[in-house]
C-alpha cells in the first residue's frame, strides 16, 4: 500500500461497481475493494482507510447496518463514509445522513462527480484532523503553562514564608515540614472520617498551599522583639501577638490586588487564628472550641510540634517523645482533643518528616 496516497475502501456486493470504482480511483488513491459489510468490519480491525464508499443495498448486512457499527466504535467513527445507492429519493438520503454518512451518491455514478466529492471530503477530513491536532497541542500548551504558573505561584508562596522564617532564625524547612504535618493529618482525617463534613468542602490543594504564610505577619514585628533570645516581657509579648492581626491585614491587602485566589482565604484563617486555644485562652479573639476554624486548629498542632523539635536561639530542641508529651498535656486545653489524638497516632510518620529539625 502506497503510504503517500489516501486509502479508499469501496464496499459493494456487485463486482461491476467494485471494478469500475477501482479503475476510476487507482491512479490517484490506494483502493481496497470489499464485497460485503461483514468483511469491511473485519478489515477495519487491521487497516484504517481515509474514506469509505459504501453501498446501501447488500445481502446480509446492509449499508445502514454497517455504518451503525462503524459509528459506534471510537476508532472508526471519524472515518468519512459516502453512501452509493440506486435509491435516490430524499427519504433514504436523509436516513443515510442521519446515521453518519457525509454524502450520498446515486448509482450509476458520474466519474467526475465521484472524484470531486471524494476530493472534497478528504480535504474536509484533513482540515478536521489538523484542527483536532491543533486543539490537542493547544490543550497541552495551556496545561504546561498552567503547570508552570502554579509552580511559580507555589514557589513564591514558599519563598515568602521562608523570608519570614529566616528572619526569625528558622529555616525554610520549617514551612515545608508544617505542610507535610498538615497533609498527614488530613489523610488521617479522611481515613477516620473525623470532621469529614467540614473538610469535604475544602480545596485541599489551596489549603496546603497556604500553609507557608501562617506567620507572614511577623515581618512587621521589630527585630528587637522577634530575635530576642530571652523570654519576652508582657509588653513585648503583647506586641508579638499582633503578628496574627498583621498577617491578616497583609493578606487582605494582597487579596485586593489578586482577587479570586482561594489559597488566600485559607492563608488569612491560618495567619489570624492559629494561636487560638481550645479552652479560649488564645489570641487574637479568644475563640473557644469549635469556634476556632478547623484549619487553624490543625495548624496549631503542626506549628507547635515543629517549634518544639527545632532548636532556636532561645531554646534547645526537645526530642520527638518530649514534644508529643507536651502536645498531649495540651489536649483539651490548647489543642482540639480529637485532632490531638489523630496527631499522636501519626507519631512515626511525623517523626520521619521532622528528622532534620533537631539539626537546624
Amino acid at each position: 500500500m502506497d503510504d503517500k496516497k489516501n486509502c479508499i475502501f469501496i464496499v459493494d456486493d456487485n463486482p461491476i461497481y467494485l471494478n469500475a470504482g477501482k479503475t476510476l480511483l487507482q491512479d490517484k488513491y490506494t483502493v481496497v475493494t470489499i464485497p460485503s459489510g461483514e468483511k469491511l468490519l473485519q478489515i477495519l480491525q487491521k487497516i484504517m482507510p481515509d474514506l469509505i464508499l459504501l453501498d446501501v443495498e447488500m445481502p446480509g448486512m446492509s449499508g445502514y447496518d454497517t455504518i451503525k457499527e462503524i459509528a459506534a466504535k471510537p476508532e472508526t467513527a471519524e472515518v468519512p463514509v459516502i453512501f452509493l445507492t440506486g435509491k435516490g429519493d430524499p427519504e433514504n438520503e436523509l436516513l443515510g445522513l442521519s446515521l453518519g454518512a457525509v454524502d450520498y451518491i446515486s448509482k450509476p455514478f458520474s466519474p467526475p462527480l465521484l472524484l470531486k466529492r471524494i476530493e472534497l471530503h478528504l480535504l474536509i477530513q484533513s482540515q478536521k484532523n489538523e484542527l483536532r491536532d491543533f486543539n490537542k497541542n493547544l490543550f497541552a500548551m495551556v496545561k504546561e503553562r498552567t503547570t508552570n504558573i502554579n509552580e511559580l505561584q507555589n514557589a513564591i508562596i514558599v519563598w515568602a514564608g521562608e523570608m519570614v522564617e529566616f528572619r526569625d532564625e528558622e529555616t525554610g524547612q520549617h514551612v515545608e515540614r508544617v505542610q507535610q504535618y498538615l497533609k498527614l493529618l488530613l489523610e488521617e482525617m479522611e481515613k477516620t472520617g473525623q470532621y469529614a463534613a467540614i473538610f469535604d468542602q475544602w480545596d485541599i490543594e489551596a489549603f496546603l498551599k497556604s500553609a507557608p504564610l501562617h506567620d507572614v505577619g511577623k515581618i512587621k514585628i521589630s527585630d528587637s522583639i522577634l530575635l530576642k533570645n530571652t523570654k519576652l516581657n508582657d509588653e513585648e509579648f503583647g506586641i508579638m501577638k499582633l503578628h496574627s492581626l498583621y498577617g491578616k491585614m497583609l493578606l487582605d491587602s494582597l487579596q485586593d490586588k489578586v482577587p479570586n485566589q482561594t489559597f488566600l482565604d485559607y492563608a488569612k484563617i491560618l495567619a489570624f487564628s492559629h494561636h487560638e486555644k481550645w479552652d479560649g485562652t488564645g489570641y487574637p479573639e479568644g475563640l473557644k472550641g469549635n469556634e476556632i476554624p478547623l484549619q487553624a486548629r490543625m495548624m496549631a498542632l503542626a506549628d507547635v510540634y515543629d517549634a518544639l523539635v527545632s532548636e532556636r536561639p532561645y531554646k534547645k530542641a526537645f526530642t520527638h517523645e518530649e514534644s508529643l508529651r507536651i502536645i498531649l498535656d495540651g489536649r483539651g486545653s490548647q489543642f482540639d482533643p480529637e485532632l490531638t489524638d489523630l496527631f499522636l497516632g501519626l507519631s512515626q510518620k511525623i517523626e520521619r518528616v521532622s528528622g532534620k529539625a533537631k539539626s537546624e
